[in-house]
C-alpha cells in the first residue's frame, strides 16, 4: 500500500490501497482475511488515536442518557480515522481491521473516483454486527456538470447497505442530484431500530423528474430524531403516505432543503398540506425551511386545525415568497419560541412575527418593512448579521418612539436588552449611541405598564407589559464602523457587557479594550 497525499481524503486514499492490495482480501465465496494481525505496541497506538477521535455526548435530543459517540471530523479529511492509518500500509490495515469499534464510521463517495465496492464490503465486515454511522457523498460538487452515472452508483451502494439497515445509526447522503435520492418507503423501509438520523439532500433539485414509485412499506423508526430531507423526497414519500409519519414519533427536528420545480406550470410544495404534516410530530421543536418553493394558493379547509406549539427554534433561509413567512407565523400564533433566524430571504414585505425571545436576521436587505416587524416584536435579543440597511437611517428610526402621547410613549422592540451587530459597516458609533442613549432615557423614565397582547396569565413578571427596556449587551464585531474615544467610554460606561471589535476595509481593527475603555488600533 501507497501512503496517503496530503491533498487527497482519508477515504479515497484507503479506497485506493485496498484496490491495490497484493494479497486478494476478497474471493467469490466472500471476505477472506488473512490470519490476524498481532502487534500489541501497534494497536495500542490506534487505541489511543480512537479515544481522541470520542467523546462523551447526549445520546439524542430527547434523551439524558450520555455515551460515547464519535466526535465531529469533516468526512472527506485527510487525517479521518481509521482510513488514513489503514492506507498507509498492509500492515498497519490488518492491525485496525482486528477492532470492530474502528469501522463503525464509514465515509463513502459518488464522484467519478467513486470509494470502490471491495472498500465497502471490508467496511461493513470488520465492523461485524456494531451500530454504523454512514456519510455518502461528493469529493466535489460542480453545479454546472451533471454527473450521469451518480444515481447507478447510489443504487449499488444502497444493494449493499440493504443488508445492514438495522443497524445504522446515522445515514447521511449528501450528492449532486435529486434524482439519486432513495425513495422514502421503497428504497429506505422496514424495521430502522437504531436510526436517529436522517440526512437526504442535493446540491441541485432535478425539477420536474417523475418520481412514481410504489411503496413497499412503512419506515419504522422509533428513535429516529433528526430528518434533514430535501423538498422532493418529502413530496414522494411523507407528504404521499402521511400515515406512516406516526412510525416516527420521537422525531424532534426537521429540515426541509432544495426544491425548485422546472417550468411555466411548475407548482411548489402544497405549503398546507406540509405544515399540517409535520404537526403530527408530537416532539417536533425545530424546523428550518431552506431554498424551498411552496404554493401558498391554497387555502386552508374549512374546519381543519393543527398547530406546531411546540416548537422551539425556526429558520428560515433562502424563501423568495412573503406569503410563505406569514403562512408560518400565523400557524405559530400561539407557540412561544426561543430562536428565530431568517437568512437570505429576499422577501418584500416582513410583517408580524409569532414570539421569539432571540431574533437573527443574516444577510438580509434590511428595509422600513423589517422596521414594521420590530414594531410588533417583543423578544430580548436581536442580531443583525451582514444587513445592508443597518444605516444611521436605521437607527435613527427606531430611536424614535412610534407612539407619543402626553402620558406615554412606546418603543419598537420594547424588551430587547442585547443586540449583536455582525459585519455591520453601514452605520456610524454616533447614530448607535443616540439609539442606546434613548433606550436607558425611556427605561429610567416613569412608565404605565403597556399590557403585552400576546402575553398569557402564566408568564413572567416583565413579560406582562411592554415596558422600554435599556440595552444591557452591546456586541460590534466582524467588518464595522471606526469608533472615537468619547462613544467608546460613554458605551462602556452605560451598557454592561460592552465589546466592539470592528474590520476595516485596510485590515485595521478597531477594539475597545474591556477594562481601560480606551480604543485601540490593530
Amino acid at each position: 500500500m501507497d501512503g496517503t497525499r496530503s491533498d487527497e481524503s482519508a477515504v479515497s486514499a484507503f479506497s485506493t490501497a485496498i484496490i491495490a492490495r497484493t494479497c486478494s482480501l476478497f474471493l467469490d465465496l466472500g471476505l477472506k482475511t488473512r490470519a490476524p494481525a498481532t502487534d500489541p505496541i501497534l494497536l495500542r497506538i490506534f487505541r489511543m488515536l480512537y479515544a481522541e477521535n470520542r467523546s462523551l455526548q447526549l445520546e439524542s435530543f430527547h434523551s439524558d442518557r450520555v455515551c460515547e459517540d464519535w466526535t465531529h471530523e469533516e468526512p472527506l479529511s485527510p487525517a479521518l480515522f481509521p482510513f488514513a492509518i489503514a492506507a498507509v500500509c498492509s500492515r498497519w490495515c490488518d492491525v485496525a481491521a482486528t477492532v470492530p469499534e474502528f469501522w463503525t464510521r464509514m465515509t463513502i463517495t459518488v464522484d467519478k473516483n467513486p470509494t470502490d465496492i471491495s472498500a465497502i464490503r471490508a467496511c461493513l465486515w470488520w465492523s461485524r454486527s456494531l451500530p454504523l454511522d454512514i456519510t455518502v457523498t461528493r469529493s466535489v460538487v460542480d453545479h454546472d456538470t451533471p454527473d450521469e452515472v451518480e444515481c447507478q452508483r447510489a443504487q449499488n451502494i444502497r444493494a449493499l447497505l440493504r443488508p445492514h439497515f438495522n443497524r445504522i445509526r446515522r445515514l447521511h447522503i449528501s450528492v449532486l442530484h435529486s434524482a439519486t435520492l432513495p425513495f422514502l418507503f421503497t428504497n429506505l423501509d422496514g424495521p430502522a431500530e437504531l436510526l436517529q438520523s436522517l440526512k437526504l439532500a442535493s446540491a441541485i433539485d432535478d425539477g420536474d423528474s417523475t418520481r412514481t414509485r410504489p411503496s413497499h412499506g412503512p419506515l419504522v423508526a422509533p428513535v429516529l430524531d433528526t430528518l434533514d430531507i430535501s423538498g422532493r423526497c418529502l413530496q414522494d414519500g411523507l407528504l404521499q403516505n402521511p400515515a406512516h409519519i406516526a412510525l416516527m414519533p420521537k422525531i424532534t427536528s426537521v429540515n426541509i432543503s432544495r426544491y425548485r420545480p422546472s417550468g411555466t406550470n411548475a407548482v411548489g410544495l402544497p405549503l398546507w398540506q406540509t405544515l399540517r404534516t409535520l404537526s403530527q410530530l408530537p416532539m417536533l421543536d425545530d424546523l428550518t425551511l431552506c431554498d424551498v418553493q411552496f404554493d401558498t394558493s391554497q387555502n386552508i379547509p374549512a374546519g381543519a386545525t393543527f398547530s406546531l406549539s411546540r416548537l422551539q427554534t425556526l429558520a428560515f433561509e433562502k424563501l423568495d415568497d412573503s406569503r410563505i413567512l406569514k403562512a408560518v407565523f400565523a400557524v405559530l400564533s400561539t407557540a412561544r419560541l426561543s430562536s428565530t433566524i431568517i437568512t437570505d430571504c429576499q422577501v418584500k414585505t416582513l410583517g408580524r412575527i409569532c414570539f421569539t425571545d432571540y431574533l437573527t436576521f443574516e444577510n438580509m436587505d434590511v428595509s422600513n418593512n423589517f422596521v414594521n416587524m420590530l414594531r410588533h416584536w417583543n423578544g430580548s435579543s436581536l442580531t443583525l448579521d451582514n444587513c445592508a440597511g443597518v444605516d444611521d437611517n436605521f437607527f435613527n428610526i427606531i430611536t424614535r418612539p412610534f407612539r407619543s402621547t402626553s402620558e406615554d410613549e412606546c418603543y419598537m422592540a420594547p424588551r430587547m436588552t442585547k443586540l449583536r451587530l455582525l459585519n455591520c459597516d453601514r452605520f456610524t458609533a454616533p447614530a448607535l449611541r443616540r439609539f442606546i442613549q434613548a433606550r436607558v432615557r425611556a427605561a429610567s423614565a416613569p412608565q404605565w405598564g403597556f399590557l403585552n397582547p400576546q402575553a398569557t396569565e402564566s408568564d413572567e413578571e416583565d413579560m406582562l407589559t411592554m415596558n422600554t427596556k435599556a440595552i444591557g449587551w452591546l456586541d460590534v464585531r466582524g467588518r464595522g464602523p471606526v469608533i472615537a474615544e468619547a462613544d467608546a467610554a460613554w458605551l462602556s460606561g452605560h451598557v454592561s457587557m460592552f465589546s466592539w471589535d470592528a474590520l476595516q476595509p485596510d485590515g485595521k481593527k478597531y477594539v475597545v479594550e474591556y477594562y481601560s475603555r480606551k480604543v485601540v488600533v490593530k
